[in-house]
């Protein structure tokens, strides 16, 4: 069974009304190429095609209130939701129901109280990479992921990254086990001077 982690986006939400008196509200559940806050010990940021496979190929992504399934606005399998990729990053728009989360939704959108969006997800096997900035700082890149869910938010403030930190102890952890081989190796006088050290691997990021 695949762990599940949500991000949230402090991000602009759009409601748009039509001619025939419908409201879609519109927004951003991911961006691409941008670096997250701290998120306990690694910064995380999302190649352009992480998603390609999984909207193309996913049967139904739900819209929700709060990445609260009981809250739905609307689902692409029923198409009264539409998630997209451009150039910023995963789009969404969902057609307001009239229903107590769907007027809500617009009201609060509206008016500035939702001000950000989350996604839920889940890494593909070999779908993320973990790499250390020239300062030795944790990255993490999301190459390719399934996504479950995004929608508004009230606070953007929280984020689930226990599945992430997880990965991160276990690769900590691989690298200790190594630098201890490499050191018993050495010891008796068998380690080889060009062999790389696994845990030296550094990449320069642009601030």
């Amino acid at each position: 069974m695949k762990m599940k982690e949500t991000r949230v986006l402090s991000e602009t939400l759009e409601v748009r009304e039509a001619e025939d008196g419908s409201r879609t509200l519109v927004g951003y559940g991911a961006v691409f190429n941008s670096f997250s806050q701290d998120l306990g010990g690694f910064r995380e940021k999302i190649d352009p095609k992480a998603f390609n496979r999984t909207v193309q190929n996913q049967k139904d992504i739900l819209v929700t209130v709060n990445h609260n399934v009981d809250r739905l606005l609307g689902r692409t399998a029923a198409g009264t939701a539409r998630v997209s990729i451009d150039d910023v990053g995963v789009r969404y728009e969902v057609d307001l129901p009239d229903t107590a989360d769907g007027r809500d939704a617009e009201t609060l959108a509206s008016r500035g109280d939702l001000f950000g969006s989350s996604f839920t997800f889940s890494v593909a096997k070999g779908g993320d990479k973990w790499e250390k900035d020239e300062e030795g700082r944790r990255i993490r890149t999301l190459n390719e992921v399934r996504l479950y869910e995004l929608g508004p938010v009230v606070s953007p403030a929280y984020l689930d990254t226990s599945v992430a930190l997880r990965s991160m102890e276990d690769l900590d952890e691989e690298a200790d086990a190594d630098g201890s081989a490499g050191e018993e190796s050495e010891e008796d006088g068998a380690r080889d001077e060009h062999t790389p050290n696994p845990d030296t691997a550094r990449i320069r990021f642009r601030r």
